[in-house]
């Protein structure tokens, strides 16, 4: 299977080489829209975090893609770092028809860091009802697909 094609890849920040502040990734006004996706899964890959630091990780649902961040399960939607949880990886799985009626965008919020700790958050969304997936070129341009099949 080809991903790019049943799965649409969104990047929660610009760039994860920036220190993390607390806020939304992406920051209202860029909510993701999820319509047309069963599932939607979340990877955030840590970089350094900061000794004084311990991170949160909140996948929240809106409205709109500035609407009001709310919260999801803060059991399942939710993880808190420890400072020397360096390098390690953190997933959410986010079945869409479980969000609120007239809830069908997302962001993750971020909190407790304010000294320079780091991460990549990269939403996956899919698969979708429709294919093929139109995918951001910014982000994922067509040179950078790549397949093998026969």
């Amino acid at each position: 299977m080809n991903l790019t094609n049943a799965f649409k890849f969104v990047p929660g920040q610009t760039s994860p080489e920036d220190a993390l502040s607390a806020g939304d990734y992406p920051a209202s006004n860029s909510y993701i829209d999820v319509t047309g996706y069963q599932w939607v899964n979340v990877v955030i890959h840590l970089g350094t975090i900061h000794s004084s630091d311990l991170p949160s990780f909140e996948i929240k649902e809106a409205e709109a893609t500035n609407g009001t961040a709310d919260s999801i399960d803060t059991t399942y939607c939710k993880h808190t770092c420890a400072a020397d949880d360096d390098d390690e990886m953190i997933t959410f799985a986010i079945e869409t028809a479980k969000l609120s009626e007239d809830h069908h965008f997302l962001t993750c919020t971020v909190a407790g860091v304010t000294n320079g700790s780091y991460a990549d958050i990269m939403y996956i969304l899919g698969p979708a009802r429709h294919q093929p997936v139109t995918q951001d070129t910014d982000v994922l341009p067509a040179a950078s697909q790549h397949e093998f099949a026969g």
